[in-house]
């Protein structure tokens, strides 16, 4: 049985929405990469200019959707933007140390203390902004990997 270059494209996209949910690999921009390299095989022919443009987008768009969610949630919680970047940081440090619990550990532990010295101990507010923090963080696996979901089913059906 002979695989498709279709067949090949459509199975990486499905690999590149799944790791949508492992930290540090550039789903979006591998999914970019995918669809651009597709339409280089077929000589530009599939899927088509304006389709080819719009997938390309799209998971472009996601990858930034990942990389702002966090900051955006946390600046709604009421964080501020030094203590979600700082908690980013400290949650990319312990994921070396703890796996994928340690961003939820080191993100919502470090927005939380800074809260804390930022709002007189207050420990409810302080609370709320981690959590909109951690939330966001959460979220954005799952926003990315809906986009390129679509980008997926898109892709499919431009080239089947």
């Amino acid at each position: 049985m002979a695989v498709s270059a279709a067949g090949i494209a459509i199975a990486l996209l499905v690999v590149w929405t799944a790791s949508s949910f492992v930290p540090f690999v550039p789903s979006g921009v591998l999914a970019a990469l995918t669809v651009v390299g597709y339409a280089y095989t077929t000589g530009f022919a599939e899927p088509g200019l304006a389709a080819l443009l719009a997938l390309v987008l799209l998971s472009l768009l996601a990858s930034v959707a990942e990389l702002v969610s966090g900051m955006v949630s946390g600046r709604l919680g009421g964080a501020s933007t030094r203590s979600v970047v700082v908690g980013t940081l400290a949650g990319i440090a312990l994921l070396f140390v703890l796996g994928p619990i340690g961003i939820v550990v080191g993100l919502g532990g470090t927005v939380f203390l800074a809260a804390l010295y930022e709002n007189d101990a207050d420990p409810r507010v302080a609370a709320r902004q981690a959590a909109y923090a951690v939330v966001g963080a959460l979220a954005s696996a799952v926003v990315q990997a809906v986009m390129l979901a679509g980008v997926t089913v898109a892709f499919a059906l431009a080239v089947l």
